[in-house]
């Protein structure tokens, strides 16, 4: 089975499924009323843990008036990236050459596009992408959208590319 939806059955990718559910349940608590918590290295100083509630960075970090998407890098390291992603509207198609992608839906509901398929989500979701997948979100909401997006491994300085540009 060839859908990008769902994890092909390799020890590797099942280990990064369980440890990906632990982190959504240790680490960001989704409820209601509360976005869950960032525990993780301060940026600049991996050596600092920096714990911080999402519903903070958020509301300090708005998408202007004029803005569609917004990302905020909470850390990076050669292996990975953990980026606050915020969207009011919609992302363009597009993919990642270099990595991999869990997306955890903090807030909002919408629509993902993976490849040719389109499905509906909400906050709590938990969504993979295998790099080279075209893929998008779209908005459904007066609130713009917040999803925590770990990259594995980090993205490289071409990333994202758009589908307009994809040989």
């Amino acid at each position: 089975m060839n859908n990008p939806f769902f994890f092909k059955e390799t020890p590797m990718k099942i280990l990064l499924l369980a440890v990906s559910g632990l982190l959504l349940y240790a680490v960001l608590c989704i409820n209601a009323s509360h976005a869950g918590q960032w525990l993780g290295p301060q940026q600049g100083q991996e050596h600092v843990l920096r714990q911080t509630d999402f519903s903070q960075l958020l509301a300090a970090n708005p998408l202007g008036s004029g803005e569609n998407i917004k990302v905020m890098e909470l850390s990076r390291n050669a292996r990975s990236s953990n980026v606050l992603v915020q969207v009011r509207d919609r992302e363009p198609l597009h993919w990642h050459a270099d990595s991999d992608i869990a997306v955890f839906l903090l807030r909002g509901e919408g629509d993902i596009r993976i490849g040719k398929e389109t499905r509906p989500v909400k906050a709590g979701d938990v969504i993979h992408i295998e790099r080279g997948t075209i893929h998008a979100y779209i908005h459904r909401g007066a609130k713009p959208a917040a999803a925590l997006v770990v990259y594995s491994p980090a993205p490289g300085p071409k990333d994202p590319i758009l589908v307009a540009d994809k040989p």
